[in-house]
């Protein structure tokens, strides 16, 4: 089977381009062509040409660093160029995922402050020491095939979401997706599952989410988590790039609880009795509860921090700011008070909501 194949745009011509380049191919899992661009008439018109025997399109942040190249642009150009090319008949190109690339300091000094190029990118990758090209290649290998199906006949929205019963949650979720009147193309599908399900909690949930919401230390229950996840594989979104992104329904999640522990809510339980009914229900002896954090006191545990990733009770976390609005199914993420003040954030980006100053602050002061 022949792998997907990404033609890279940067402007630079060094180790740089050639450690990226590397580093995809080494894993095996996509193939990468690398060009320096041209100047964007010339760029578009070769584009929407050689991208027919493309998969995938990675664009360095900025393209306008060698002064050798005639290139007054940045990537945001390009792909906004390209997004709505897609929609004119006439242009004849296909849609196919947008990748960005950059360093961290460019990506923060200027993408991450221009909200209306977040929406052009199908996802975003940072030059770094280590990265970690198995997740990343897995990662676009699955937006590659994922738009190779949306290109390949009409889809509807429980195609995309591989489920028939989508009344179940939210529906505002899908509303715009119900119009006979709304064009929807690939990008459209591909846009609301990455941006909207995937990089919010809501409908979807991650693997460390699962677990706190289950009540689960993932780490301590050793192989018993893995057998648990067996019996949650049902309820494992199955949809568009499940095999790049993996989330579980959490509307499936609840009801699965509810029939195995004879009525009881998620929510209404601690930690130690979401886990002593799971253990029952499964003979899993070694599944293990998660503890609260430092600092905390509570295990009605409902989400992460994101700093450590270990569970958190909301009432005891504090808001993280997000630079997108939030749509009415997504759900906040947290810190908790011992990555904000003790042991201090490390990734890069993260930080409370500044409406959470003031309670930060009365929680440091009762610590004194």
């Amino acid at each position: 089977m022949s792998k997907f194949k990404y033609l890279y745009i940067d402007d630079e011509n060094d180790e740089s381009v050639t450690a990226i380049r590397d580093g995809f191919v080494d894993e095996g899992i996509i193939d990468i062509d690398v060009e320096q661009p041209m100047n964007f008439k010339e760029q578009i018109k070769d584009l929407s040409t050689k991208l027919k025997d493309y998969d995938g399109l990675i664009l360095d942040f900025r393209l306008n660093q060698n002064m050798q190249l005639d290139v007054a642009y940045n990537a945001p150009s390009i792909a906004q160029e390209l997004r709505m090319a897609v929609s004119e008949p006439e242009m004849n190109l296909k849609s196919l995922p947008i990748i960005l690339c950059s360093t961290d300091e460019r990506m923060r000094a200027t993408y991450d402050a221009d909200k209306t190029s977040h929406d052009l990118f199908d996802y975003k990758f940072l030059k770094g020491d280590e990265p970690d090209w198995e997740r990343f290649s897995k990662k676009l290998n699955s937006l590659a095939n994922g738009y190779k199906w949306l290109n390949e006949k009409s889809r509807t929205i429980e195609d995309i979401l591989q489920r028939e019963d989508i009344y179940n949650f939210d529906p505002r979720i899908t509303d715009k997706f119900k119009d006979p009147e709304n064009k929807v193309i690939a990008y459209d599908y591909a846009h609301f599952v990455i941006k909207e399900i995937f990089n919010h909690p809501g409908a979807l949930i991650k693997e460390r989410l699962l677990a706190s919401r289950l009540g689960v230390n993932i780490d301590a229950s050793g192989d018993d988590w893995n057998a648990l996840k067996q019996h949650l594989s049902p309820f494992r979104f199955s949809g568009l790039f499940n095999d790049g992104w993996e989330r579980w329904w959490m509307d499936k999640i609840n009801s699965f609880f509810k029939e195995v522990s004879k009525g009881k809510r998620l929510t209404n339980l601690n930690a130690i009795q979401r886990v002593e009914i799971l253990k029952e229900a499964f003979s899993l002896k070694n599944l293990k509860e998660a503890e609260p954090i430092e600092c905390c006191v509570s295990s009605n545990f409902w989400t992460i921090c994101e700093e450590t990733k270990l569970p958190l009770d909301p009432i005891e976390g504090f808001k993280v700011f997000q630079s997108d609005d939030l749509k009415p199914w997504q759900e906040p993420k947290y810190l908790s008070f011992y990555a904000i003040a003790i042991e201090g954030i490390k990734k890069k980006g993260l930080k409370p909501h500044f409406s959470e100053n003031e309670k930060i602050q009365l929680m440091k002061d009762s610590f004194k």
